[in-house]
């Protein structure tokens, strides 16, 4: 059936010279496939900037059960992040957090409080000016968005001594495993747990802070989401912080 869909760009993949594959997650269908064409005339610059990561589009497509791979029409940005794409930190952000959605919403389906929680993540990136602030964004991103997608740590009994990564609790003994975090560590998710877009310019983390707590969230994901890869983008986040 033809309708209007709006969705959140998360990768695009050359299938020819003329088509690629975009996948989005849409506010209507989940995460959905398409197949877009490739411009070759003067409009494809517009056209890189429709398809880059979480650009926020609206177009008419035709999705059918088991049919295949709609085709966008009429394709334009409904919420444009035009720092976003201008500056080179936050496009690096952006980059990294489309490949992590990619592989934490594999087989996502509809889910309006995330999409609404996507939309207004994007909006405060691209509106950020406090450099605490865009450094620490992708860190409280990534703990927030664990809600909706159901694996969000469990910070009762935070008195605990040690946090669990594999059951997500706090427990008062060492874990027999290594996936644990340090009794200073476990002391400080709960603050991490709190923080939000207007409060994480008060998080202050030295290069090699920021660094361990991404490396933690990520093996967490991975912990928690069957299959979910080593981020390629990851290293170059880091280069950009260093």
């Amino acid at each position: 059936m033809l309708g209007i869909i709006r969705g959140v760009v998360l990768r695009k993949v050359k299938f020819s010279d003329t088509k690629m594959i975009v996948d989005l997650f849409t506010l209507s269908h989940g995460r959905q496939s398409f197949v877009a064409t490739i411009s070759h005339s003067g409009r494809s610059k517009n056209q890189k900037a429709i398809w880059s990561p979480l650009s926020m589009v609206e177009f008419n497509a035709d999705i059918r059960p088991n049919g295949r791979l709609p085709k966008p029409k009429d394709v334009r940005l409904y919420n444009i992040c035009s720092d976003i794409q201008c500056n080179p930190l936050k496009s690096t952000i952006a980059l990294f957090l489309s490949e992590f959605l990619s592989a934490s919403l594999k087989d996502e389906s509809v889910n309006v409080p995330l999409y609404r929680f996507l939309e207004t993540s994007l909006q405060w990136l691209d509106q950020l000016t406090e450099p605490s602030s865009i450094a620490n964004f992708h860190l409280i991103f990534m703990l927030r968005i664990s809600r909706f997608i159901g694996i969000m740590p469990n910070s009762e009994e935070s008195e605990l001594k040690y946090f669990d990564l594999m059951s997500a609790t706090f427990t008062s003994s060492h874990p027999s495993h290594t996936y644990f975090l340090s009794q200073e560590e476990s002391r400080m998710l709960p603050l991490l747990l709190r923080l939000d877009y207007s409060t994480m310019h008060l998080l202050r983390l030295t290069r090699a802070e920021r660094a361990r707590c991404m490396d933690v969230i990520l093996t967490y994901y991975r912990l928690h989401i069957p299959s979910f890869p080593e981020l390629k983008s990851a290293d170059v986040l880091h280069e950009v912080f260093a």
